[in-house]
């Protein structure tokens, strides 16, 4: 039965952290390490985390749990490269530690990347609010062909991302050189490493993840940083436009616009709210609404 580790990054999260251990602990796939890297570089929130360490280890002495404790916070992406170096799995996954699985993840998705011999692999994805109710919902429907130029275009469009979602064979995602030095949007450049790198992808049907979407958070999620890393990324796809078709083009500048209306109301900057929800709009107005549905 093969390893497979599962690579959690934490910063300044407590409840969340402990519910996401448990929810590791309750895997019906038994041969299974966690790779726990500690980001805060705060000595009072490494405390908490290692006690929290220290109570998963007496409660369930039967499943490996690595804690690493970086010096200073290193941001999401460079944690998990550490997580990644230090993990043992012939297979790697992700779990952020405000998330959950259910109990049967780990054990589908690596029955499927086995049986059909993928080098990654992605599922569904679900997402809640803090009250626990569904909110969203990213079913991978128009996945039709999985050649590098088709699965190019349904990432530049739809984006086939969320950390959870990923599980990678150990090999590749060492070969396409992990997370890219870069916090926001980070999952999207690995996606995007891993297909242009020709790797066999596959896609399962089905969410066993719940994935939490909190309100109020002033990070990198919705402030500044978000918008700029936006931007950067929509400059990044511009760089395919030459090889894309109008009617995709327009979605994909659809998408961007509402992404940063999206941010600016977070921050209640409604003015500018309304000028990227108009220029959404305009880009393509049907897609427009149909995104809104969702």
């Amino acid at each position: 039965m093969k390893l497979v580790s599962v690579v959690v990054a934490t910063y300044k999260r407590e409840a969340e952290l402990k519910n996401a251990l448990e929810s590791l602990a309750k895997q019906t796939y038994p041969n299974m390490e966690i790779v726990l890297v500690d980001d805060n570089g705060n000595d009072e929130w490494n405390s908490k985390v290692s006690e929290t360490v220290e109570v998963f280890r007496n409660r369930y002495p039967m499943i490996k749990l690595e804690c690493i404790v970086n010096n200073s916070n290193q941001g999401s992406s460079k944690t998990r490269n550490i997580g990644i170096h230090s993990a043992n799995g012939d297979y790697i996954t992700f779990l952020d530690d405000d998330d959950i699985y259910l109990p049967d993840k780990i054990r589908k998705q690596v029955e499927f990347m086995e049986t059909n011999q993928c080098d990654y692999s992605i599922t569904d994805l679900i997402l809640y609010n803090e009250d626990d109710k569904k909110i969203n919902r990213r079913i991978r429907s128009y996945i039709k062909e999985t050649t590098v130029e088709s699965l190019r275009l349904y990432h530049l469009k739809y984006h086939m991302t969320g950390t959870d979602t990923i599980m990678f064979k150990r090999e590749y995602l060492i070969q396409i050189g992990g997370f890219a030095p870069i916090d926001v949007g980070d999952e999207f450049y690995l996606m995007q490493r891993a297909i242009e790198e020709g790797g066999k992808f596959g896609y399962l049907p089905g969410c066993e993840i719940k994935a939490y979407v909190h309100t109020g958070d002033g990070g990198l999620s919705s402030g500044d940083g978000k918008i700029k890393g936006e931007n950067a990324l929509y400059e990044y796809k511009k760089t395919f436009f030459d090889q894309l078709e109008a009617g995709d083009i327009r979605y994909i500048k659809m998408r961007h616009y509402a992404v940063i209306a999206y941010a600016e109301l977070r921050r209640k900057n409604y003015v500018k709210f309304i000028s990227n929800a108009l220029k959404s709009f305009l880009a393509s107005p049907c897609n427009f609404f149909t995104i809104l549905k969702r």
